[in-house]
C-alpha cells in the first residue's frame, strides 16, 4: 500500500502516541519503521551523519503518516502541501516552548522511495509534544475551528525568520491584523495602545504597563521599516512577548469562535465601560501572556 511519510523536524515526545487526522493522516511517535525508513533514506539525501541526523529525527520524534488506497499508481504529494503546512503551523500554534517543522515528504511505494524537498527545516529549541500542548493541537483540529488567516500565517512566518527584527515585523503584522486593521495613518498606534490593554489587562495599573510597552515596542517597528535600525539581542524578550500576545489571540479567537470584528466590537465595548475582558469573557490562554 502506498504511504507518505513525513517526519516532523525538531519534536520530541514522552511516550508513544497515535493520533488519528482527518484525511486518513495519522501522528504517530515511538514507531521504528517510519524512522528507520526516514534514517535509511532521507539521511542519505540529506547527507548527515546518523549522530547530526538524530539530533532533528529520532524514534521520540512525531511522524506524520497517511496510507493510500492499493490501486494508487500516483502519490500526489503536491495536493497535501496546504494540509502539511496547516497541520505544522497548528502543532507550532499548540507549544510555544520549540519550533517544530516539516521540510521533507517521503513518498514510499514498496520498493521504491521518493523524498521531496518542501522547505528548510526552522531553527529553534526542541519541541516538546506534551499533554498541553496534544490538547491545544486536537482543539484546533476540531471541526468548526477557524483561524485568522493573515495573523496565523504572519505567526508562522516569524518562526521561519532569523533575524529578530524579521520576527517583530512579522508580529507587528499578525498582531495589526487583529488588533487594528481598521485604522487610518495617525490613529493606529493609539488603537492597538487601547484595544491591546483592554484585552490583556484587567487593572488600570497593568493596562497602563501594557499599553507603554506596546508603545514602545510600535516605535521600535517604525525604526526598523524606516531608518533600518538594527536592534540584535536587545529585542529578545520583547518578541518573546510578542509572540505570546499574538498567539493568544489567534488562540482565543478560534477557541471562542469569533469573528475578528466581534473581538474588536467586544474591545471597543471594554474600553468605553472600563471592564476587563478576561473577567468577562473569559478566554482560555491568558495564562500564557504575563507583564
Amino acid at each position: 500500500m502506498p504511504t507518505l511519510i513525513a517526519p516532523i523536524f525538531n519534536t520530541t515526545t514522552t511516550k508513544p502516541l497515535h493520533i488519528e487526522l482527518p484525511k486518513s493522516f495519522h501522528l504517530v511517535s515511538g514507531a521504528e519503521k517510519p524512522y528507520n525508513v526516514a534514517s535509511r533514506y532521507l539521511r542519505n539525501v540529506m547527507d548527515e551523519s546518523r549522530y547530526l541526523f538524530d539530533r532533528k529525527v529520532d524514534l521520540t520524534s512525531i511522524f506524520l503518516l497517511a496510507e493510500y488506497p492499493a490501486e494508487t499508481h500516483e502519490l500526489k504529494y503536491s495536493d497535501e502541501r496546504t494540509w502539511i503546512e496547516e497541520i505544522e503551523n497548528k502543532l507550532n500554534l499548540a507549544s510555544t516552548g520549540g519550533i517544530c517543522s516539516i521540510p521533507y515528504i517521503i513518498t514510499a511505494k514498496f520498493p521504491v522511495y521518493g523524498i521531496t524537498y518542501l522547505k528548510r527545516s526552522l531553527d529553534g529549541d526542541k519541541y516538546l509534544f506534551d499533554e498541553e500542548a496534544q490538547k491545544i493541537f486536537l482543539a484546533l483540529m476540531e471541526e468548526g475551528i477557524t483561524l485568522p488567516s493573515l495573523a496565523l500565517r504572519r505567526y508562522s512566518l516569524s518562526l521561519e525568520k532569523k533575524s529578530l527584527e524579521d520576527q517583530l515585523l512579522d508580529l507587528w503584522i499578525s498582531l495589526e491584523s487583529l488588533f487594528a486593521p481598521d485604522g487610518k495613518k495617525g490613529e493606529i498606534t493609539y488603537k492597538l495602545r487601547f484595544r491591546m490593554a483592554y484585552y490583556y489587562g484587567d487593572t488600570p495599573e497593568k493596562r497602563e504597563k501594557i499599553a507603554q510597552f506596546v508603545k514602545s515596542s510600535y516605535n521600535h517597528r517604525s525604526e526598523i521599516v524606516h531608518s533600518g535600525k538594527e536592534h540584535g539581542d536587545s529585542l529578545a524578550d520583547e518578541v518573546k512577548l510578542l509572540r505570546q500576545m499574538a498567539r493568544a489571540v489567534i488562540l482565543n479567537t478560534a477557541m471562542e469562535k469569533i469573528s475578528l470584528n466581534e473581538l474588536r466590537r467586544r474591545l471597543d465595548e471594554q474600553v468605553l465601560t472600563g471592564s476587563s475582558y478576561e473577567l468577562r469573557y473569559q478566554p482560555k490562554f491568558f495564562e500564557n501572556v504575563s507583564f
